[in-house]
């Protein structure tokens, strides 16, 4: 006869697990671990990665739990919310083994201590990913590879206060109002950021680095990226496709008006930068339902944030190993770069677009993805 004691465990399934590997759900988005015990808690962060068993895994994660609690606490808690100190206190806790136990537990007592430990794991996933990325490894060779020849290629003239991209050229280059290196995110700006994209994990975190080109004129805005694929700063075919934004000027319309331009150029005329200014507004204005933009959508900023946007991929190569025997090693990098002109800017920065508007965006879907949605506070 069948032992029917058995069949409860022969049939059972975690719908957690199930959900994140083949349901496309995020292990940031269930609601609960399925760690039983201190054995299962240890085996379950061997396969996550760090052996318990290590004293230099240990610190690691400890070393984590101290960075996550301190990012809930001053950027995601509302005034007189609290992590309770049997989880944020290493001698209370005791071992992070009893984290993944009370993350995993269906008591109705443990409801709420569940969901706070549950927060708290949420955060320490984001910065091992962030921690143990390529950047974190090879920043200061990834950074001097993208940005040298992008900062090569300009000339600051401080006496005369101009900003010139392509110097060389035999036009004088392309005058720009700003050549900006986007500030280096910080590490938990870059947690919000993946916390508050449930798509989103540190590998396709592809704005770590970037630079912002702004024009004088919607014109200069396409020649800059004309300039960069010409003069082999950037390779094209390593752009990332789905990536790739134009709210700024539909391609379509901008090269109708390029062909004019030719042809009144071939018949020796020589239209002025306002005059081509005026053509690209007035051809906009009478073509808009034919315009083709490229739009990304982004829940934090929205269609009146207009910008060219696109991802490059740079192969970097670095040395590795032992001075004696060291080896070249190779891998792709992205970085973003915008281009505006210089009126798009200007409104750019006012509005609900403002930055500060669309972090605080960022900070409360993120509040809203460790903690819950409002009213179902931990």
């Amino acid at each position: 006869m069948a032992n029917h004691e058995m069949f409860p465990q022969q049939f059972e399934f975690s719908r957690q697990m199930l959900d994140c590997v083949v349901g496309g759900v995020s292990a940031l988005d269930i609601a609960r671990l399925n760690v039983q015990n201190e054995e299962e808690a240890r085996q379950f962060t061997l396969a996550y990665g760090y052996d318990l068993n290590d004293p230099e895994s240990r610190e690691q994660l400890w070393a984590t739990h101290r960075r996550a609690v301190s990012l809930i606490k001053e950027q995601l808690l509302d005034d007189g919310e609290q992590i309770p100190d049997r989880l944020f206190d290493p001698t209370q806790l005791t071992d992070l083994t009893q984290l993944l136990i009370i993350a995993s537990s269906r008591k109705p007592e443990d409801r709420e201590i569940q969901r706070w430990a549950c927060a708290i794991l949420r955060v320490m996933h984001v910065y091992v990913h962030l921690r143990n990325d390529l950047f974190s490894a090879f920043r200061d060779e990834i950074q001097a590879q993208i940005l040298k020849p992008l900062q090569d290629s300009i000339l600051h003239d401080d006496m005369a206060g101009t900003t010139i991209l392509g110097p060389a050229m035999q036009d004088g280059g392309i005058k720009l109002h700003k050549f900006e290196i986007k500030p280096f995110k910080t590490t938990a700006s870059s947690v919000i950021k993946l916390l508050a994209r449930p798509e989103r994990v540190a590998l396709t975190l592809l704005d770590k680095l970037g630079v912002r080109f702004v024009t004088r004129t919607v014109y200069d805005s396409f020649r800059v990226i004309r300039f960069l694929v010409d003069n082999h700063i950037l390779s094209y075919p390593h752009i990332i496709p789905d990536q790739s934004n134009n709210t700024l000027y539909p391609v379509n319309l901008f090269l109708e008006v390029m062909d004019e331009l030719k042809a009144r150029e071939a018949r020796g005329e020589k239209p002025t930068g306002d005059e081509i200014q005026e053509l690209l507004r007035e051809r906009m204005e009478s073509q808009a339902a034919r315009a083709e933009f490229r739009e990304k959508s982004n829940e934090f900023s929205g269609p009146e944030y207009r910008f060219i946007k696109f991802i490059n991929r740079k192969l970097i190569t670095v040395s590795v190993g032992p001075s004696e025997v060291q080896r070249a090693f190779r891998f792709f990098y992205p970085f973003e770069i915008q281009v505006m002109d210089y009126e798009t800017y200007v409104r750019n920065l006012s509005g609900p677009m403002a930055h500060d508007e669309y972090k605080n965006r960022q900070r409360k879907k993120a509040r809203e993805r460790v903690l819950g949605p409002e009213g179902e506070k931990p």
